[in-house]
């Protein structure tokens, strides 16, 4: 088994946490349907190494959402370059496949608060060789309290990642914590979120990363999503964005 980079292993993490955490934005006033999501994302940095990674993703996701709960299944695809100085090399293949689940355990009450949970499981179906995965299944729990204030909602979340232990590797278990803020207008939902979470290698500096996105629903047939994220420090990557297109089946 080859070294799997910091770079992927970050980006894999950050793919769990977010599948793992967010349901799809305004797709939940839609009462009971099924979507097809496909989004197209890049992120690049050094992660505190003398390596610059740059990975391509290309990510379909079929899933059902209701008011009270959402399930889905992503399968990326994953192009992984990696740069040092005088040479550089190009991996590509399946990602990690993730299944995960989430409902609220709160519904919105008078006051405007809620609270949401979810489950998710990274399968081991990328090529570990490659860099892409760690060969290993990995189990994460989330848990969101969000609150409705002055036509803003604030949303507090947290979540543990149990990571698996490859033979000749020891990747830790990441906890991780976010704040983030959304506010509606029209059809359109924006928000913005700050992220912290444990590194996955000893050594290497905890990411902190700040993300801005949006999700428009056209009509009630599609809808388009996009972010971008910034790393705060040597643990996130200098600059990642994706776009993706839902259809609601």
């Amino acid at each position: 088994m080859a070294p799997v980079t910091r770079a992927s292993l970050v980006a894999l993490a950050a793919a769990f946490v977010c599948f793992g955490v967010l349901a799809p934005g305004t797709a939940q006033a839609l009462n009971g349907r099924g979507y097809l999501e496909l989004d197209a994302g890049y992120k690049t940095g050094d992660f505190g190494t003398s390596t610059t990674s740059t990975l391509f993703s290309l990510v379909p996701t079929l899933g059902y959402v209701t008011p009270r709960y959402n399930v889905s299944a992503t399968a990326p695809l994953l192009s992984l370059a990696l740069k040092t100085s005088g040479s550089s090399e190009t991996e590509t293949g399946l990602g990690d496949v993730i299944l995960r689940a989430g409902a609220l355990l709160l519904r919105e009450t008078s006051g405007g608060s809620s609270i949401s949970c979810a489950a998710a499981v990274k399968l081991p179906t990328a090529d570990d060789a490659k860099g892409l995965g760690t060969g290993q299944t990995d189990y994460g729990v989330f848990a969101g309290l969000h609150q409705k204030l002055l036509g803003l909602k604030l949303s507090v979340t947290g979540g543990y990642i149990f990571t698996g232990e490859p033979p000749g590797f020891s990747y830790k278990d990441i906890p991780l914590a976010g704040i983030g803020v959304s506010k509606v207008f029209g059809l359109t939902n924006v928000f913005a979120s700050l992220e912290g979470r444990g590194a996955t290698v000893s050594g290497a500096e905890d990411p902190l990363e700040a993300s801005l996105g949006a999700f428009h629903l056209f009509n009630r047939d599609y809808a388009l999503t996009g972010n971008v994220t910034f790393g705060l420090n040597n643990g996130g990557p200098a600059f990642g964005a994706t776009i993706g297109v839902v259809r609601w089946l």
